[in-house]
């Protein structure tokens, strides 16, 4: 592969390479694509799709309702409240 098929392929990432990087960076580009085409090449026919090759289970804490602030007391320390809400002050426009 080419010095500006890379330069493109980088464009389109948003990768912005300098000469320097992209001449160190061409000659490994290939062997990663190379290595790519062999993966794709592997027969996974009958092989059970899986997201955890560790074993590791869903580890997350299941959701519980619990107790919870009223309105009121949510916002009993706010600065500034408007319509029964926090005011915030406005930074995007």
């Amino acid at each position: 592969m080419n010095k500006e098929d890379i330069r493109h392929i980088a464009n389109i990432a948003q990768i912005d390479f300098s000469d320097e990087e992209l001449d160190k960076f061409a000659p490994t580009f290939d062997e990663n694509i190379e290595l790519v085409n062999k993966i794709k090449k592997i027969d996974t026919e009958g092989v059970e799709k899986v997201f955890q090759v560790n074993g590791t289970e869903n580890n997350i804490r299941e959701d519980k309702t619990g107790e919870s602030l009223s309105q009121e007391e949510a916002l009993e320390n706010a600065a500034t409240t408007k319509y029964g809400y926090f005011k915030l002050i406005k930074f995007v426009d």
